[in-house]
């Protein structure tokens, strides 16, 4: 199964699985875009899930970090956002590069973790 594509316009989820039962006290996830503030404007969310509505071109190759924390330590794990270009936006423009060839990397296992990325095409 290949990784899903965010294109310009999409909604992308990128939530954190695993530490269900296994970790105590639960920890507290918390999410930055590496060298940039997410796209609300904000510096860090809290929760498993990060959603970004609307991804413009501007975040492809994005980079965004979630930390698991709680009292015995911290973690983190990274995962970069690819963002296609969405051909139903376009308008009279053609890209003779359309970027078939760049590589889809929205999801990661790490340590347990896993992030998964769901992309809701609008």
């Amino acid at each position: 199964m290949s990784p899903p594509r965010a294109k310009v316009g999409d909604t992308v989820r990128i939530t954190v699985q695993g530490f269900q039962n296994e970790v105590f006290p639960e920890p507290l996830f918390t999410w930055t875009r590496v060298g940039g503030r997410l796209l609300d404007g904000s510096t860090e969310r809290e929760g498993k899930e990060l959603v970004l509505e609307r991804v413009p071109a501007e975040l492809n190759g994005s980079m965004y970090r979630c930390t698991a924390q709680n009292p015995l330590g911290s973690t983190d794990t990274h995962t970069r956002l690819i963002v296609f270009e969405n051909p139903s936006m376009m308008k009279n423009t053609q890209n003779p590069n359309n970027g078939a060839s760049q590589m889809d990397m929205l999801g990661l296992t790490w340590a347990g973790l896993v992030l998964t990325v769901t992309v809701e095409l609008t």
